[in-house]
């Protein structure tokens, strides 16, 4: 080797070889790849050839075979060949993250970005003509007879493959994609974990060994239904199945996993509809193949087909998906699906049952089993899913459940002891009255366990007795405590939250509650309301600006139908036909007086 250009193209050379393995390597550790285009799989096989050919000019080189004016006449075509090895190596990593799991969204987006002639199989071609000419190149000598006819062969084949990606196409899936959107379900089930915390170590792996779930998990198409009265930790049972099927579909490209995690204080996330434009999305974002279902509709009706009143045209391309051939094995986890609109869920579940029912199963060639996650309520719930089999929190694994609560109870012992600095016998003493009322439920623990936080050691044992045993009981004493002085703002502040169709803001709480600020205006009316939210205990959280029940179940203890054997209990109850009577006024009288005035 000797020259300033041999050695400025070794270095090219060295760099083309070493980003060619990279790119090798990325495709050889994809966990999903069938996934991809054909194109992928094409170019994957032609980058030894760029790398052995590569190689022989490099060796050549090196050993001084090549003189200067061969290196510098093939300087431009290795320069070239580099930049082309960069985006290849780009898209590769853009549609195979690091996870394993091809993303070809991001790839038909690098590619647009690029501009038309990027894709995989046109870098792929434009490399094999570079080093072809590389190899013709009269001073260089790289190549044997049967490398140029390697070479001449994989550039017939890669021009040959299909394309892809069309980037017109893409366009359209974009703004199919854009419309359909509404959340992601990966993003609600973390800020679920967010809201309830962790999980405790060894809980909820009951589940792995359960009959029935394990039958489910082999199972050829089938429908389980887990059920739980409230605070019993169904949803934290539910992120745990979630996050367990989700590293099963990752080691296996023939496994995918869909979730969703329902939210009655979410109007993206209650109804029928939202529901399966969510499980098309994280379709649409597993295989591409799946737009062919959706594409034809979207052309004609464009935004309006993701509104309820296309909910059986939703429905049937959903179907389609679940049918089609390139599916294979699909695990779905459908949390919280009693907090849904009753008239909507019903259509929904009847249409789930139908799909997957034995006697009428239209996917005995395919795989898609569900899991439902939900209460025994509305009464139609566990009427059409009668016929399928059934998980019981309570009572069919109390064991289970109650062993998972007092390992939850004993982490929020340890953290509340060091927090406060118990001594050893008031953390046992805690720990007891804690196994001892929370009547096996989880919510019940999570509320005690952030009330006793603000009392010192020598305050804890008196205030455990400010917290009775179960929760409707919790939640009487909750209310109780609220100042007489305060219960009639409180009382409204809940009837509001209870009965909004949407979480209500605290700016739209002020308006509503006619909450006035003092002459001096040392506080905002946001200010004053969040106060006032914070008077209401521990029923309502304040997420941003935005006020929401702490769960389900105290939505509806507050809905009770019977009367409180204490008289006090009864201004906070929420009559519905007087509360929604209260709310259309006040919503009448807000546009004649105010939003409309003129």
């Amino acid at each position: 080797m000797s020259g300033a250009e041999a050695i400025a193209v070794l270095g090219v050379i060295s760099s083309i070889i070493s980003i060619v393995d990279g790119t090798k390597q990325v495709y050889d550790a994809a966990t999903n790849a069938q996934g991809l285009p054909e194109a992928f799989r094409e170019v994957a096989g032609r980058l030894p050839i760029v790398r052995n050919i590569l190689g022989s000019a490099k060796q050549h080189i090196y050993e001084g075979n090549v003189d200067e004016n061969s290196c510098k006449g093939v300087k431009h075509i290795v320069e070239t060949c580099e930049k082309k090895a960069q985006k290849l190596d780009t898209l590769f990593q853009k549609a195979i993250p690091k996870d394993g799991a091809s993303d070809l969204e991001r790839y038909y987006k690098a590619v647009k970005a690029y501009g038309k002639g990027n894709e995989v199989e046109n870098l792929m071609k434009g490399m094999l003509e570079d080093v072809q000419l590389l190899a013709c190149e009269h001073g260089m000598k790289t190549a044997t007879k049967a490398q140029d006819e390697q070479i001449a062969q994989a550039i017939t084949a890669v021009s040959a493959v299909a394309p892809s990606v069309f980037l017109g196409l893409v366009e359209e899936e974009e703004a199919c994609l854009k419309a359909l959107f509404l959340t992601d379900p990966r993003d609600d089930r973390e800020q679920l974990i967010q809201a309830k915390g962790s999980m405790v170590d060894g809980t909820c792996e009951w589940i792995k060994s359960n009959k029935l779930y394990h039958s489910w998990l082999h199972s050829h198409s089938q429908l389980l239904w887990l059920s739980g009265g409230p605070g019993k930790g169904k949803t934290m049972l539910s992120i745990f199945l979630a996050e367990e099927l989700e590293r099963t579909s990752k080691h296996s490209q023939d496994i995918l996993f869909l979730q969703y995690f329902c939210d009655n204080k979410d109007e993206k996330r209650k109804t029928a509809t939202t529901i399966i434009r969510g499980l098309i999305f994280q379709l649409l974002q597993s295989r591409r193949e799946f737009f062919n279902h959706i594409l034809p509709s979207f052309k004609i009706q464009e935004a309006s087909l993701f509104t309820d009143s296309s909910f059986e045209t939703l429905w049937r391309i959903f179907e389609s998906m679940v049918c089609d051939t390139i599916l294979g094995t699909t695990y779905c986890v459908l949390d919280g699906l009693d907090e849904c609109d009753e008239a909507s869920l019903e259509v929904l579940l009847t249409k789930f049952v139908a799909l997957l029912s034995t006697k009428t199963n239209k996917l005995s060639a395919y795989h898609f089993n569900l899991i439902v996650v939900s209460r025994d309520l509305p009464e139609f719930i566990p009427e059409l899913l009668s016929s399928f089999p059934r998980i019981r929190l309570d009572p069919d694994a109390d064991s289970e459940v109650n062993d998972d609560i007092h390992r939850f109870i004993e982490t929020k012992i340890d953290e509340l002891s060091a927090y406060r600095q118990y001594p050893e016998p008031l953390r046992v003493h805690v720990k007891e009255v804690f196994r001892d009322r929370a009547q096996g439920t989880f919510l019940w623990v999570g509320i005690v366990a952030k009330a006793l936080r603000k009392y010192r050691a020598t305050e804890v044992e008196r205030a455990l007795d400010l917290f009775p045993p179960g929760l409707d009981e919790l939640y009487a004493r909750i209310l109780l405590q609220i100042d007489i002085s305060r219960r009639e703002i409180a009382a409204k502040i809940l009837r509001w939250v209870v009965m909004a169709v949407r979480p209500l803001t605290l700016s739209e709480l002020s308006v509503v509650t006619e909450t006035t600020v003092g002459p001096s205006a040392a506080f905002s009316r946001d200010e004053t309301m969040r106060d006032q939210v914070l008077c209401c205990g521990y029923f309502l959280t304040i997420k941003g600006d935005e006020v929401g029940l702490i769960h389900q179940s105290a939505k509806d203890y507050l809905l009770r139908k019977t009367h409180d054997s204490n008289s006090e209990l009864e201004v906070f109850r929420v009559k519905e036909e007087a509360a929604n009577l209260e709310i259309a006024r006040k919503c009448l009288d807000y546009l004649q007086n105010g939003a409309l005035a003129t």
